[in-house]
């Protein structure tokens, strides 16, 4: 046949055909080719190819979701006694498997506000296994200085982990600073239109070969049509990243003046306490805002319910405009107690910015504020 796609073919096939014994047992022991598709699959496995390029990565590994990346990248590199550093300020599914499910097989986590670089340092000094960090953060918008944090992990002897989900590949590159280990939430920016579940992990050969087993033993692999639409994803990622970096600072510079808003967190401002950071270590301040209303609960919930244009869901990333109350949604498994510690008030509203004209978003936040007593 002459000619070939111009896109990875969709492999909707759960198992392979083998013209010999040999052939199948070679795969097996070398990974050479295909064999079942829980251990990998040619849609995936192009997707991977170009992330892993995209970061400056060796390889790249797709999952089910976020969470299924995160915690198979985790589990992969933890025993029984082991310790975990993790800042504080991190997305609230990640807090609860820390918090929640790891003392159970015996794994301690402690956690230590992101900015507090000192008392990081230290808590790794008494013994660190896996070093876990979020920038930018989920809601707050803080930026961590990643560079030296690394190198105090790696000093220690620490796999040094990053959720760079809110930065998306555009507006950061962690193997800059010796990252071991990259996750992405694939629902958010790479998949970019919230039409997929998926997450990824972009690691070195050593790191590979570890999650690829606990991938493939836990089973959180990422399914082959999803796989064709993140790539699709990853094609404009540059285009969506650029326009979603100028709507959202123009959001932001609206709402820091609006008399109805208490406060804007946006790496983007002047003002945000980690501006001088975020201008060295990002290529882009990115499309995620959170905001205070000044309002109590139920007004809060009145301006969210007012919103026209932006839409009133959970996830983020996507090339339409969505808002929601952490309280209600990302963060409602945290106690009010670890709520607070990590900012989330009960007027925080988090806001993903899409490619919108900019303009109508900014109506539409107007109207709502309007409608808060």
């Amino acid at each position: 046949m002459k000619g070939k796609p111009v896109i990875t073919p969709v492999h909707l096939t759960a198992t392979y055909d083998f013209d010999s014994s040999d052939d199948l047992i070679d795969v097996v022991q070398n990974h050479s080719g295909y064999i079942y598709s829980r251990w990998d699959n040619p849609s995936v496995v192009a997707v991977e190819a170009a992330l892993a390029k995209l970061e400056g990565y060796e390889h790249a590994l797709g999952f089910s979701s976020g969470m299924a990346a995160i915690t198979t990248a985790v589990l992969a590199n933890i025993a029984t006694g082991s310790r975990i550093v993790a800042t504080r300020q991190i997305y609230g599914g990640t807090f609860e498997f820390f918090n929640d499910v790891l003392p159970k097989l015996h794994v301690e986590a402690v956690f230590v506000n992101c900015w507090d670089t000192d008392k990081l340092r230290q808590e790794i000094s008494q013994g660190c296994d896996i070093f876990y960090l979020e920038s930018p953060t989920n809601p707050m918008l803080r930026v961590v200085d990643i560079a030296p944090l690394v190198q105090a992990g790696h000093a220690q002897g620490a796999v040094v982990m990053l959720d760079s989900t809110f930065a998306s590949p555009v507006n950061q590159h962690p193997a800059n600073w010796d990252v071991d280990v990259v996750i992405h939430s694939g629902t958010k920016y790479i998949g970019g239109h919230h039409d997929i579940t998926a997450g990824f992990v972009c690691c070195n050969q050593a790191q590979y070969e570890r999650i690829w087993d606990y991938r493939k033993i836990l089973g959180g692999v990422m399914d082959p049509m999803t796989a064709f639409l993140a790539q699709r994803g990853l094609q404009t990622l540059d285009l969506r990243l650029g326009r979603q970096n100028e709507n959202a600072q123009k959001v932001a510079e609206f709402l820091a003046v609006h008399p109805k808003v208490k406060s804007v967190n946006y790496p983007g401002l002047t003002d945000h306490p980690d501006y001088a950071i975020a201008r060295r270590q990002m290529a882009g301040f990115g499309g995620m805002l959170s905001f205070e209303v000044d309002a109590d609960f139920e007004q809060t919930k009145l301006f969210m319910d007012s919103l026209k244009k932006i839409k009133l869901a959970t996830s983020l990333g996507g090339v339409t405009s969505l808002a929601n109350q952490p309280i209600t949604n990302t963060h409602v498994g945290l106690s009010p107690e670890n709520r607070a510690k990590a900012g989330v008030s009960e007027s925080l509203v988090r806001l993903s910015v899409g490619i919108e004209d900019v303009r109508l978003l900014i109506e539409d936040l107007e109207q709502a504020l309007t409608a808060v007593a």
